[in-house]
């Protein structure tokens, strides 16, 4: 199952690159890089994100934009550390995606509203804090139940929702995305909203 799950997204890295070829030629391509927040949505860990994006124009309103994102947490959604152990905990890897995105809104001065939805594959982590237990001997000593450790590897899908417009440099654009990874059924088990400056090439 997961050559295969590989294999699909090894294809649609293939499709991408290929439409991108094609859109280069017409001067279509553009790079983004950016850097946002993250929430990551299963056990309530908040941190950042940093994004490089590239953005090959298929059709006036159609892209098709594959995507590196590393991310990583700060603090746990009590924003505290209650016990030292709890500073341990983290989430932190990176996401590979495709995302095909339409323009769902284009107004006359270019500002762009558009939906996508594609592949992810995650490559990553986390080491989560479980909690305390009575201490047999001495009932009042409180001590740690250690921690669970995973390791990801793991295709999903992302859904995104993105707001582009044309700043005043013309070889330039803005782009502010909330994104939503997805992963074992859960949605969203990733919450990204980060700003991009694009980069026409």
């Amino acid at each position: 199952m997961k050559n295969i799950t590989t294999t699909i997204f090894i294809l649609f890295l293939i499709s991408s690159i290929s439409f991108g070829q094609e859109s280069e030629k017409s001067n279509n391509m553009t790079y983004r890089i950016g850097t946002g927040v993250l929430v990551e949505g299963n056990v309530g860990m908040y941190g950042f994100n940093v994004i490089n994006e590239l953005s090959f124009k298929v059709k006036d309103r159609f892209s098709i934009n594959p995507s590196l994102t590393f991310y990583h947490s700060i603090i746990n959604a009590d924003f505290n550390y209650t016990f030292p152990e709890d500073r341990e905990q983290f989430v932190s890897g990176i996401f590979t995606d495709v995302r095909f995105q339409y323009d769902l809104i284009r107004t006359k001065k270019d500002f762009r509203v558009g939906l996508a939805f594609g592949p992810s594959f995650q490559f990553g982590g986390e080491a989560i804090h479980r909690g305390y237990h009575l201490n047999a001997d001495e009932p009042r000593v409180e001590e740690s139940l250690g921690f669970t450790v995973e390791s990801h590897r793991r295709l999903g899908y992302v859904s995104q929702v993105t707001f582009d417009w044309q700043p005043a440099n013309p070889n330039r654009r803005n782009t502010i995305g909330v994104s939503m990874s997805s992963f074992d059924g859960y949605w969203p088990y990733y919450l990204m909203v980060n700003y991009r400056l694009g980069f026409k090439l």
